[in-house]
């Protein structure tokens, strides 16, 4: 028989005799992780900033080593492998494990969950940091979710004790007790059947104001779901697709703190050519987008939670299916992404309200935010007029003032002159921004970008590291860390980190691809930069990059195409001027870039 891993309660690991393993926690961690999610492995560097200190990744690494260590010694103490390790990933090894978590799923009987949900999910495990905390209080949600709607779906009743009833609607009153439809069970009056899902927080982990979701508030945020994107011919995945937004749309509907924008109205909306006006118009606050993709071995399915205000995503993850569960997994998908929708939103509500405090401001800001994704001199100057209205009409609104701050960074950098007047004033603009909220990622985002570009690539690293932390999930701050990393002269590490932002961000904007390329260059990927070049909607800020990978590769002809483009732009480039200041940290990085311009014709 194999091992049973136990969640809800204690953890613990049991062999056949329901007997403790002896069995280091943090592994059993991991394993629970593992089964929770369906998947087979994690790469390590996941495992490391998840189950460890998602701030300080040296420590968290050393810490993973020192378990995998331990798991191995242990492994074979018992003979038995539960766990297998490489240089990359952490992974379940040959020996079966049983959760109990896998009982917990669409269709079980209410016997089943009660008894198992009698317990919360890892009652007794101390997360240690905040990721870890919300994917448990993730789950505590899902769990309660599909214990409500079993209870009061007309099943409930067919060969379920009152004495079931009342267990399955005592524990969900524990957490929601003005829900007048789980009361009706205890109270022998007729159920009124509800939607298929119902979410409320969990209260273990949320704070007192998080409690406020399950009321209704005087101003809830708009969230259009919108249809989800697939490349697959399949009918079944299709379908799939499209109930699956059917039942998370359901599931937020019962929640009173949100708005959600009907079914009909999303589909229209994603047919909008210029959807941030879209967005704006309908006063649109969180945009959920899926998108379903064939990996070969299966499906997986990839959501994402962007706020409008600072487009940023919120929230991401992706969920593994195989083709014959999809069926299977559709509900207790929708339970997690409708979880993590309500989770997510309250945890940004007081960010939202200083962003759409003042709907004025907030008009003036989301012009220049529209505008400056393009990088063009004209819209980037307009862009910085819109952040200034919206100070004087909100002096203290700080997303503005890192508006501001970006246009001048993009004004230097697409007029390639030096200007160290236009660095020193969006670090200026961006140490505004910090003092005002010392919590918004962008501000911090800003001001390691400044520091990056007037070559202090410590203090870079160190305020990006910090707009990461406060942002996991939010693409752009992971963008700026890896364009920080490249031009630190590790490239190497830049490239992973710049794709990462990109599965966060998957149509991001043009800096995306063109960090990309100048980490594809910088580790010999020619052609890799090129590509992602071809990926930009404006590349004429690229054409340099472009005949420098032109050159490298020999392509004489391509790479005067790029160098006339960029004369037409500039015309009074100077290649050794540019190159003087070019913030590559170490000299072998500048040597070969100007060696590949050199090769180019400039």
């Amino acid at each position: 028989m194999p091992a049973r891993l136990q969640t809800f309660g204690h953890l613990r690991l049991l062999d056949e005799g329901s007997n403790d393993i002896v069995f280091p926690e943090k592994a059993l961690l991991i394993l629970c992780y593992l089964l929770t999610r369906g998947i087979t492995e994690m790469p390590r560097a996941e495992a490391a900033s998840l189950f460890w200190d998602e701030e300080h990744s040296a420590s968290a690494f050393a810490n993973l080593r020192q378990t995998v260590s331990r798991v191995q010694k242990r492994q074979r103490e018992l003979d038995r492998s539960y766990l297998t390790f490489t240089d990359t990933t952490v992974a379940l090894g040959p020996e079966p494990v049983e959760s109990d978590v896998g009982q917990v799923r669409d269709g079980a009987r209410l016997d089943t969950l009660a008894d198992l949900l009698s317990e919360d999910f890892l009652k007794y495990t101390r997360p240690g940091n905040r990721v870890l905390t919300s994917w448990i209080a993730l789950q505590r949600t899902a769990h309660m979710a599909l214990l409500r709607s079993t209870l009061l779906s007309g099943n409930a009743e067919n060969g379920m004790t009152r004495q079931v009833r009342s267990a399955a609607a005592l524990r969900l009153l524990e957490g929601s007790p003005d829900d007048d439809e789980v009361r009706t069970v205890l109270t022998g009056r007729p159920v009124t059947h509800a939607p298929l899902m119902v979410l409320q927080p969990s209260i273990q982990l949320l704070t007192p104001h998080e409690h406020e979701i399950s009321h209704p508030r005087k101003n809830p945020p708009r969230v259009v779901l919108l249809p989800p994107v697939t490349t697959l011919a399949a009918r079944n995945a299709a379908r799939f697709s499209e109930a699956l937004i059917e039942d998370v749309t359901i599931g937020l509907c019962a929640l009173r703190s949100i708005s959600i924008i009907a079914p009909h109205t999303a589909a229209q909306i994603s047919l909008q050519t210029d959807r941030a006006a879209t967005y704006e118009r309908h006063q649109i606050s969180y945009i959920l987008e899926t998108r379903l993709r064939d990996e070969g071995d299966g499906h997986t399915l990839f959501a994402q939670l962007i706020f409008f205000g600072s487009d940023e995503v919120i929230w991401a993850d992706r969920f593994p299916l195989t083709a014959e569960g999809l069926a299977r997994s559709r509900q207790m998908i929708a339970h997690q992404i409708a979880g993590a929708i309500a989770t997510e939103i309250e945890r940004n509500e007081l960010v939202r309200g200083d962003y759409e405090g003042d709907a004025n401001a907030y008009r003036s800001f989301l012009t220049g935010q529209s505008l400056l994704k393009k990088l063009d001199l004209r819209d980037i100057r307009r862009a910085r007029r819109s952040f200034r209205d919206a100070l004087q009409l909100k002096s203290d609104f700080a997303p503005a003032m890192g508006g501001l701050s970006r246009s001048y960074f993009l004004e230097w950098l697409v007029t390639a002159r030096g200007d160290a007047d236009l660095l020193k004033k969006a670090e200026q603009q961006a140490e505004k921004a910090v003092r005002t909220d010392s919590y918004l990622p962008s501000a911090y985002r800003e001001l390691g970008v400044a520091k990056l570009y007037a070559r202090q690539f410590d203090e870079s690293a160190e305020h990006l590291e910090r707009a990461e932390t406060l942002g996991p999930n939010h693409a752009n701050a992971v963008a700026s860390y890896a364009d920080t990393l490249v031009q630190g002269s590790r490239p190497d590490l830049g490239i992973k980190k710049i794709q990462r932002a990109i599965d966060l961000n998957p149509l991001p904007p043009d800096d995306y691809f063109w960090i990309a390329a100048g980490a594809s260059y910088s580790i010999g990927l020619y052609e890799q930069a090129l590509d992602y070049i071809a990926r930009m909607k404006d590349r004429a800020p690229a054409d340099r990059l472009a005949a420098a990978s032109c050159g490298m590769l020999g392509d004489a002809r391509k790479a005067r195409q790029f160098v006339r483009r960029t004369y037409n732009v500039h015309p009074n480039f100077d290649l050794e001027s540019w190159m003087a200041i070019v913030p590559f940290k170490e000299e072998w990085q500048r040597q070969h870039y100007y060696e590949g311009l050199k090769k180019a014709g400039f």
